[in-house]
């Protein structure tokens, strides 16, 4: 009868992964213009090794030709997104993984409301998930219970 479960399972997630893998032309590339760019971003990397005292921000400023053609900006928009919740841990974690608590820490340290906003998002999701596993326990263990009684 385990047996019968685990592949019952098995066929579960195969399949939930299989109806969640979208489109495949997501991870194709045009490698010429991989090429393309990365020849602009080592024309840039050059100038400033050859140049002492120039920065990217410098070149980005005086609105160089090199600075423009590669497309660089000196912002990140992964470490400015990412990561801002406090000790650097993203404030959807705080939630999701401590619930309310986390909730109240990052409040209390960040005292921004779309901080706040993510950590509660995390804190449902968490939840949620954590709902979920218990039900699909239950289902588990009730399901082979009913199979035991047959």
């Amino acid at each position: 009868m385990k047996l019968k479960s685990l592949l019952l399972l098995g066929v579960f997630v195969v399949t939930s992964v299989a109806a969640f893998a979208g489109n495949a032309s997501l991870f194709s590339y045009d490698k010429n213009a991989v090429h393309r760019s990365m020849k602009n971003v080592s024309a840039v990397e050059n100038y400033v090794n050859s140049n002492e005292g120039v920065t990217l921000t410098t070149m980005n400023a005086e609105g160089t030709e090199l600075a423009t053609a590669a497309n660089l900006s000196t912002s990140s928009s992964l470490s400015s997104s990412m990561f801002d919740g406090p000790a650097g841990i993203p404030s959807f974690l705080w939630g999701c993984v401590l619930g309310w608590i986390g909730i109240l820490i990052v409040y209390l340290v960040t005292q921004d409301s779309d901080e706040t906003k993510k950590a509660l998002y995390g804190c449902l999701i968490g939840w949620g998930v954590g709902f979920l596993l218990y039900l699909l326990f239950w289902v588990v263990i009730f399901g082979n219970a009913a199979l035991w009684s047959l």
